[in-house]
């Protein structure tokens, strides 16, 4: 059992960062929250909510306490996330003075965001939930020894990249930005890490993700039942050449620019045409485009804000390989040529054997991981006592302690 599952997921906490570890720590961590918050940016007094200076212990999930430093840990970590994000925006040479603003301001706004208090709390009950699970279902001496196992994992993979990314060539010094930059304890880091991990590996064990591998039948019958996340839409491969008219060229001037091109390109052999249109682009095409020899990527109906461009390049009168006529819209003519062209279709099943596998079974993990869940909120009372009454009637729901766990083993005392 324990060589089983540390084989399952182990592996994949060789991070590259310090929020690949966050990750790690938190399995699914980018997926567990939608923050797409406005951070203001100035010199303010950091968060005083109530429910951060009251009793260390915010409630409980089983026989588990949800404490406050853990759910301020994990906030000032995603602030943590968007400081560095932030900083890199701001010119090099004026982030040295806007430093510290930005890391109290993203601080200051995380910290005071009830949505994100919110998010953190619930995602760290899920995760106490499965942690619950797997110590009231494994002897404590197995327990014991899953937690040495992973916690050399820790220090052998995760540590040497954590104190790479924070340039950090000792541990102590890895403590001090924690504590100095993210405002918080590396220690604690480390346990969340011990705690979420191990729950994370019972549940991939008890979902059996490693050992479902869906039949030709099945993958079929998910493929018809799922046809239309398997169509593609309209696209086009293109290229472009542009003569803009204004101010300082005439409108005449200009068509008889792009004509001169058009005709340099059209007198090529027909093999030719593709490496002339690129030449002539890269020496008189007036668009951003024009480096890369008119060419564009793969380009769907009502991306472009041209409707007579995206007309011309879908319409079944431009043959592929050949050019346009003059284009005239926008202040500026254009001409393209279609280069690839894929009309809208469903994907045939030998197209999206592979990936219909890859959803089938994402969907079935989801599915199974649902109802596990339900399963532990039935199993484990949940008590939050900073959050009022009707918070927790409408967030939670306490339910009677059997004797059994979610997966039906018996309760180890």
């Amino acid at each position: 059992m324990i060589e089983r599952l540390s084989k399952l997921v182990l592996p994949r906490f060789v991070a590259t960062s310090l929020f690949a570890v966050a990750a790690a720590i938190a399995p699914g961590f980018a997926q567990d929250y939608d923050l797409t918050t406005s951070v203001p940016v100035g010199d303010s007094e950091l968060a005083t909510r109530s429910y951060y200076d009251g009793s260390e212990t915010l409630g409980r999930v089983g026989h588990e306490a949800i404490l406050r430093r853990d759910i301020l840990h994990q906030i000032k970590k995603i602030a943590h996330l968007q400081y560095l994000e932030k900083i890199e925006e701001v010119p090099e040479e004026e982030r040295e003075k806007v430093r510290q603003a930005y890391k109290e301001g993203i601080l200051n706004q995380y910290l005071n965001n009830d949505q994100i208090f919110s998010q953190v709390l619930d995602v760290h009950i899920r995760k106490l939930l499965f942690y619950c699970d797997y110590v009231v279902s494994r002897p404590s001496d197995q327990v014991q020894e899953q937690a040495k196992q992973l916690e050399k994992e820790f220090d052998k993979k995760v540590l040497p990249d954590l104190m790479k990314t924070c340039g950090c060539k000792t541990v102590k010094e890895l403590e001090d930005y924690f504590e100095n930059e993210i405002q918080s304890d590396f220690q604690q880091e480390k346990r969340i890490f011990m705690q979420q991990t191990l729950g994370e590996l019972w549940m991939n064990y008890n979902l059996g993700e490693e050992d479902f591998e869906p039949t030709l039948v099945e993958l079929k019958r998910y493929y018809e039942a799922n046809r239309e996340k398997y169509s593609v839409e309209d696209k086009v491969l293109w290229q472009g050449m542009t003569v803009y008219y204004g101010d300082d060229r005439s409108k005449d001037d200009a068509r008889r620019k792009i004509a001169h091109m058009g005709n340099a390109v059209q007198n090529a052999s027909p093999r030719d045409r593709e490496k002339m249109f690129a030449e002539v682009c890269a020496v008189d095409s007036e668009d951003s485009f024009a480096d890369k020899g008119g060419k564009r990527d793969w380009t769907t109906r009502g991306v472009l804000s041209s409707k007579k461009l995206e007309e011309a390049l879908f319409s079944p009168n431009l043959p592929v390989g050949a050019m346009s006529r003059i284009i005239d819209d926008n202040g500026a003519f254009y001409i393209v040529r279609a280069i690839e062209r894929e009309l809208k279709r469903v994907k045939s099943f030998s197209e999206v054997q592979e990936q219909a596998r890859e959803d089938l079974i994402e969907d079935r993990t989801e599915a199974m991981k649902k109802k596990y869940e339900e399963k532990l909120s039935e199993r484990f009372k949940v008590e939050i006592y900073a959050l009022t009454p009707e918070e927790r009637e409408r967030c939670f729901r306490s339910a009677k302690r059997e004797e059994t766990s979610a997966t039906g083993r018996a309760v180890v005392r």
